[in-house]
C-alpha cells in the first residue's frame, strides 16, 4: 500500500498543535508577571509563550491548508475513478481554484492569519515594551482565542465570520492604540 500524502502534514498539525498547548502550559505555570512595561529582557517571557504559541497556530493552519488540499484531491481521484466526474483532477485546479469550500476555507484560514499576523506581533510588542506586559499577554491570548475559529467561522453563513474577525482586530487595535496614547503623554 503506497503512503498516503495526507498524512505528512496531518501529523505536522498534531505536532504543531501539542506545542501550541505547551505553550499554554508553560504561560500558566510561568511566576507572577510584572502588570508595568518590560524592565529586562525577562519581563517579555510571557509574552515569548503567546509569540510561540501564535507560530504553532500559524504552522496549524499552514499545514491544515495542504492537508486539506491533499484530501480533496484524493476525493477528486476517487469520484473520477468512480466515473462521477469527467475530467480527471489537477492538484493546482484543487489548490488554487474557487470551486472547493473546503479548500477556499483553507486558504482563507491561512492568508488571513499571515496578513494579520504582522500587525498583531507589533502590537504585542509594543504594549509590552511601553504599556504593560500583563496586558499585552492577556490581549495576545484573546486574540488566538479568536483566531482559532476562523475556519470554522468561514464555513458559517455571513456574518458569522466577523465573530472571529473583529473581536481579534480590535485587540490589535488596543494595543496599538493604548501604546500610542502612553508614548504621546
Amino acid at each position: 500500500m503506497a503512503f498516503d500524502i495526507k498524512y505528512l502534514p496531518l501529523s505536522s498539525i498534531a505536532t504543531m498543535a501539542a506545542a501550541f498547548v505547551y505553550c499554554i502550559y508553560l504561560a500558566i505555570n510561568h511566576p507572577e508577571t510584572s502588570p508595568g512595561p518590560a524592565q529586562s529582557l525577562n519581563d517579555y517571557t510571557p509574552v515569548i509563550y503567546v509569540v510561540a504559541a501564535s507560530m504553532c497556530m500559524y504552522y496549524v493552519f499552514l499545514f491544515y491548508q495542504s492537508y486539506t488540499t491533499f484530501d480533496e484531491l484524493q476525493k477528486a481521484r476517487k469520484a473520477f475513478r468512480d466515473k462521477k466526474t469527467k475530467e480527471a483532477p489537477d492538484i493546482k485546479q484543487i489548490k488554487y481554484g474557487v470551486e472547493n469550500v473546503n479548500v477556499v476555507a483553507a486558504n482563507r484560514t491561512a492568508g488571513n492569519y499571515t496578513e494579520q499576523l504582522v500587525p498583531f506581533l507589533l502590537g504585542l510588542y509594543f504594549y509590552s515594551t511601553y504599556v504593560s506586559v500583563q496586558g499585552a499577554v492577556k490581549w495576545g491570548w484573546i486574540w488566538l482565542f479568536f483566531r482559532s475559529f476562523y475556519l470554522i467561522a468561514f464555513k458559517l453563513p455571513f456574518p458569522c465570520l466577523l465573530i472571529s474577525t473583529v473581536p481579534a482586530y480590535y485587540c490589535v487595535w488596543f494595543m496599538m492604540g493604548a501604546t500610542l496614547v502612553t508614548i504621546s503623554k
